[in-house]
């Protein structure tokens, strides 16, 4: 039987961050927005939507309070996602696991609140809490659950953004998830393996569980067509943010700047047979030393990769988050000295409201092959993720997905792995 998952230091993240709310909401009710002026002029930044959707939430719209923070440019939200896990064969132990992560986060529209028109101010505090299931169960190189961790406590994220010549121009500043802008993979975001969410073969990448301080720009001329670059400091002795735990650690160098540049295509038509999609093409430089698969070291590595989604029917008015039919491809590569794994490519697809009366109901099948440097000298060549979930709407502020991955050569080295998990995920 799977075990619970610990849940910890929650409490402290909720008095954190409501503690910064009272502090804001004064000069929020005193500069809300002009009419006439937008939230945000880039349609691709984070922004606070025009219908939060409160009523999809546990706590819905606190007696009135909810929106009228929301109406001055204050967004409260929050999300646990509790995780059991059992691998029935293979990998390096058989057995169950168990984690949960908590987010909190808050939203403040600086045009709404202080009439600063096209800044956002972003703070989320995120704690995770259990074993990392790939250590101790699976001992694949991918990460088959994209929250695959150490335990932790800290301010996952922290940053100021702001549109600039009527947002042809965004400039992101602070400690930023570059997964959130990078290699994002769009349509792969509800499965739980990591490749689904960003290519393996990017090293020292800062997302889950370490994003980094940085900077980022992006040129949007149109709706059409993108630039973007990116600068952070990459450091596995950085504690900024962290409560508790060390998710820096993760880093493979001790110093260094990753530089990532990525522009892009982005198509879309507004009724019936939609043909939304997205073509992204980036590459990447971190400056620090890393170590050699063959011993010794070596001063900076980089790569490239290559981002698809198209959807291939979706109902009409609903974009790209309602029912449809939507697949997604992805590839990248970086130098087989350096990186156990040294080429990949992923794909999948996913079908969101298979049944007209359960429209936010998914069903997805992906598939996520990493070839092994020779260099590695392990006994398999490729380790590959075979990906099936379902996801369930069981209450309007609830999902249940439950998800199960055969997993071939795990780590390069272990044998086929079957492992199960479970999902629940209440937004607040």
């Amino acid at each position: 039987m799977m075990s619970l998952p610990r849940i910890s230091n929650h409490a402290l993240a909720f008095v954190f961050i409501v503690g910064m709310v009272n502090l804001i909401i004064a000069g929020a009710d005193a500069g809300t927005a002009k009419a006439g002026h937008s939230i945000m002029h880039d349609k691709y930044a984070p922004q606070l939507p025009v219908d939060p959707g409160f009523e999809n939430t546990a706590t819905c719209n606190w007696w009135g309070e909810r929106r009228r923070l929301a109406d001055a440019g204050v967004l409260l939200n929050a999300q646990l996602v509790l995780e059991g896990f059992e691998n029935f064969q293979g990998g390096r132990d058989t057995g169950t696991a168990a984690s949960s992560t908590f987010d909190l986060n808050l939203t403040v529209n600086t045009g709404r609140a202080f009439d600063w028109q096209g800044g956002t101010f972003y703070m989320d505090v995120e704690d995770h809490a259990g074993k990392d299931p790939s250590s101790v169960l699976t001992g694949d190189l991918q990460g088959f659950d994209k929250l695959n961790s150490l335990p932790y406590f800290q301010i996952f994220e922290l940053w100021y953004q702001q549109t600039l010549f009527d947002g042809w121009l965004r400039v992101k500043l602070g400690k930023i998830d570059a997964n959130t802008e990078f290699s994002v993979i769009d349509d792969g975001l509800r499965f739980l393996n990591a490749s689904t969410q960003v290519a393996p073969t990017i090293l020292g990448f800062p997302t889950t569980p370490a994003p980094m301080p940085g900077v980022n720009l992006f040129f949007t001329p149109d709706k059409l067509w993108y630039a973007g670059f990116g600068a952070f400091y990459t450091d596995r002795s950085d504690i900024f943010g962290d409560f508790a735990g060390h998710p820096q650690s993760v880093q493979p160098t001790g110093f260094g700047t990753f530089l990532i540049g990525e522009t892009g295509f982005r198509w879309q038509r507004s009724q019936g047979q939609g043909a939304d999609g997205n073509l992204k093409l980036g590459i990447w430089d971190h400056t620090g030393t890393f170590t050699l698969l063959q011993g010794g070291t070596r001063k900076g590595s980089s790569g490239y990769y290559a981002v698809i989604d198209q959807t291939l029917w979706r109902q009409a008015t609903k974009g790209r988050q309602g029912r449809g039919v939507r697949v997604f491809f992805e590839s990248g590569r970086t130098q087989q000295a350096v990186s156990v794994i040294d080429w990949n490519v992923t794909g999948g697809i996913n079908w969101t409201g298979i049944l007209a009366d359960r429209p936010d109901d998914s069903i997805g099948l992906s598939a996520n092959y990493a070839h092994i440097s020779a260099l590695a000298r392990l006994p398999h060549p490729y380790e590959l993720a075979l990906e099936g979930l379902y996801r369930i709407q069981v209450l309007r502020w609830a999902f249940l997905m439950p998800d199960l991955q055969f997993i071939v050569h795990p780590g390069g080295i272990y044998p086929d792995a079957l492992v199960w998990t479970m999902d629940l995920i209440v937004r607040f």
